[in-house]
């Protein structure tokens, strides 16, 4: 999503020809405070598939933290601080921890450790994870205590039953490959895949047994206006952008993410922490 600001106002101010010129406070609204509001959105899951032990399992799921410069420490304390009142069985993270200087990742680590799901945290790249420094960040969400899922699947069990979660590598930035991911899974498990572009899921739904993809990358656009919706979002995130979609016989998530890039603005579109309930 590489945009400049003279192209982002250039089309914000078309845009306004319609919708009406933004006034000095829904600017300020959007630069100063929507920015630094998280959101906890809940959302109920259904999955046909999914076993008797795992009726209500709880998954906490943000993504795109871009840490620094306009995406403070104090943020994602806040997504945490969310995610932990949420008491999940699982945390999410789908890529995209760092922005601007890869370093950043180690600022994360005492914030991310204070994550305490039942079951443990995991984590795929994004593409700027990628363009910064993978190994870098890969070694700093080790440090944090959460588990990197590069091309590859576990089993999660609760109590005689169990699921598949698998972690595949970031579509545009990454080496992806599905087949690793999944090579692990046995029998007919319900699977969960998080990988950071939605829309791969285009690509996976028809050869892989995906039930549910979680996924962040668009931030939902970060501006969104009545009627118009998003207005840019990045490539690979521009069907599937924000909210829950079904893709056949699977389902895609897309967390509005917590971070912002190229301009420190929201409208329409706090950062998220999603808290997912899954039912039968």
């Amino acid at each position: 999503m590489k945009v400049s600001r003279r192209k982002f106002l250039h089309i914000a101010g078309g845009f306004g020809v319609s919708v009406g010129v933004p006034s000095a406070v829904e600017v300020g609204y959007a630069t100063r405070i929507e920015p630094l509001r998280v959101m906890l959105e809940e959302c109920r899951i259904r999955i046909p598939s999914l076993p008797t032990a795992f009726e209500g399992f709880r998954i906490a799921l943000f993504s795109d933290i871009h840490l620094y410069p306009f995406t403070p420490v104090q943020v994602v304390q806040d997504a945490v601080r969310l995610a932990n009142s949420f008491r999940p069985d699982l945390v999410i993270l789908p890529g995209d921890f760092v922005w601007r200087t890869v370093e950043a990742a180690f600022d994360l680590v005492p914030v991310l450790s204070l994550l305490n799901p039942a079951q443990g945290t995991f984590a795929v790249l994004g593409n700027h994870d990628h363009l910064k420094g993978p190994e870098i960040i890969a070694k700093a969400l080790a440090q944090a205590g959460v588990r990197l899922l590069r091309n590859e699947g576990i089993t999660i069990q609760r109590g005689r039953d169990s699921i598949y979660l698998a972690g595949i590598d970031s579509v545009w930035g990454g080496k992806p490959s599905p087949v690793a991911a999944f090579e692990n899974r046995r029998g007919e498990l319900t699977s969960i895949v998080a990988v950071h572009e939605p829309d791969s899921i285009r690509n996976l739904v028809p050869r892989f047994p995906v039930d549910l993809q979680l996924s962040g990358h668009s931030h939902g656009g970060q501006v969104r206006l009545p009627v118009v919706g998003p207005l840019i979002l990045p490539p690979m995130g521009e069907i599937y952008n924000m909210g829950l979609y079904r893709v056949g016989s699977a389902q895609v998530y897309t967390t509005r993410g917590i971070g912002t890039i190229h301009l420190n603005v929201r409208f329409n579109c706090p950062p998220e922490v999603t808290a997912i309930t899954l039912h039968a």
